[in-house]
Formats: C-alpha cells, sequence, structure tokens
C-alpha cells in the first residue's frame, strides 16, 4: 500500500510537470523578434505599440540597470583589499656597511581583508541574478499588457467602424422612405402622422450616424494613444 502510494505521487508530480512544460509562455510569441517580420496585420500592430511604449522602453532599461548593478556588485568584495609595503631604511644604509646593524627582515608586506565581505559575497551575487530575474518579468508583463490592450483597442475600433457603416446604410434607407413619403404626403396620399413618423425616423437616423462616428474617432484616438502613431501613418498591406 505505501509503495502504491509512493508511486502515485510520483506519477502525480511527473505529470503535473508535463502540464507546467505545456503552459510555459513563449514571450518571442506574445511580441514577435523586432527583427522578424509580422505574420499578420494585428501582430504588426503589437509590435508597432512595443517599439513605442514608453513602458517597454523603461522595462528594457531597468534590466540593463540590474546588469550593470550586479557586475558591480560581484567585484565589492575587493573594495576593501589593501596591500601595504614597508622598507627598512636602517637595513638597506646597513647592506653596505661591514659591522653594521641588520635587522629583519629588509621589508614589511601588509594585506587587509575585509572577511565580512567576502563571506556575504555569494547572497550578495544571488539577491543581484533575482533582480535581473526581476527586471526581465517587468519586461515581459509590459508585453502582455500591451498585447492585450493593443488587441482590444484594435478590436474596438474594428466594431465602431462596422457600427457607423450599418449607421450609414440605415440613414440613407430613411432618408429615402422620408423624401418618398414627403411627396406622397404632398399629393395627399400619405398622412402628416406618416410624415412626422419618417421625418423622426430619418432624424433619429442622423443622430445614431453622428453618435457612431464620434464612436469610431474615441476608438481610433485610443488606438493611436498605445500603437504611438497616427492611424494614417500605419503602413502595412493589410491595413483596412
Amino acid at each position: 500500500m505505501t509503495r502504491f502510494y509512493v508511486l502515485f505521487l510520483l506519477l502525480t508530480a511527473f505529470s503535473q510537470q508535463v502540464t507546467y512544460g505545456q503552459q510555459m509562455i513563449d514571450y518571442n510569441q506574445i511580441i514577435a523578434p523586432l527583427d522578424s517580420p509580422a505574420v499578420d496585420f494585428k501582430e504588426y500592430l503589437v509590435q508597432l505599440a512595443w517599439i513605442n511604449s514608453p513602458e517597454g522602453a523603461i522595462a528594457a532599461a531597468e534590466v540593463l540597470n540590474a546588469e550593470d548593478k550586479n557586475k558591480n556588485t560581484r567585484k565589492e568584495w575587493m573594495r576593501d583589499i589593501q596591500a601595504t609595503v614597508n622598507l627598512n631604511e636602517a637595513n638597506l644604509r646597513s647592506g653596505s656597511t661591514a659591522g653594521g646593524n641588520i635587522f629583519f627582515p629588509r621589508y614589511n608586506f601588509g594585506l587587509n581583508l575585509n572577511i565580512y565581505n567576502v563571506l556575504t559575497q555569494k547572497p550578495k551575487n544571488d539577491i543581484g541574478k533575482r533582480e535581473i530575474e526581476i527586471a526581465k518579468f517587468k519586461v515581459n508583463q509590459q508585453k502582455l499588457t500591451i498585447r492585450a490592450e493593443t488587441l482590444s483597442r484594435y478590436a474596438e475600433f474594428q466594431m465602431t467602424q462596422e457600427v457607423l457603416k450599418s449607421r450609414r446604410l440605415v440613414e440613407q434607407e430613411t432618408r429615402s422612405a422620408f423624401v418618398l413619403i414627403e411627396q406622397q404626403y404632398r399629393t395627399d396620399d400619405k398622412t402628416f402622422e406618416d410624415y412626422s413618423t419618417a421625418s423622426a425616423a430619418w432624424y433619429k437616423a442622423q443622430e445614431e450616424r453622428i453618435r457612431a462616428e464620434n464612436e469610431m474617432t474615441q476608438a481610433k484616438i485610443r488606438l493611436e494613444q498605445v500603437i504611438g502613431i497616427f492611424w494614417e501613418q500605419v503602413n502595412h498591406a493589410s491595413k483596412r
């Protein structure tokens, strides 16, 4: 029974490791390397947003800062090393004089070393490594944020474009209906109530079209904010 339980735990742990390995994020797929072409227009926008992101640049600079700091930290143990050399002048003078007093040694060599810095160097190095990893995690977190924000705003912009197309079509249809009913009203084929209803429908359609235009403009501004350039400046074959 005990053997079976141990075997079960081992198999469970192994299966979890496999599962976790399959779920690891490839951050080169979150944002494709800038030296490789984007596979489609959406990925191009994500790359564009990452290039122009101040937050992304800050996160990348923090990695460099952590790496430079770690390099300096690894050398800290040498900072307090002091070497001293003392020459015995009397000894040097008496060396050429017979019967002179000779003092040994002819010179003294000393080395001062801060043992505390030596003993604590490895933990400091470990902290430096962790700070580098933390900085890299922040870069990856920023990649996730930029990707989600870019795709979300682009989807919103696309939706407002389609809504505006629909509102314009409805406005054209209600206008055509209003013009027809207006003509029929003048020949007494339609009542004033019919005329008023058609007129109100047309004005409502105009209002909804204006509102849709404003929503599309706002969505465009929000997208431009994250990609860093005006929508009109985006140059890609799949742009629409």
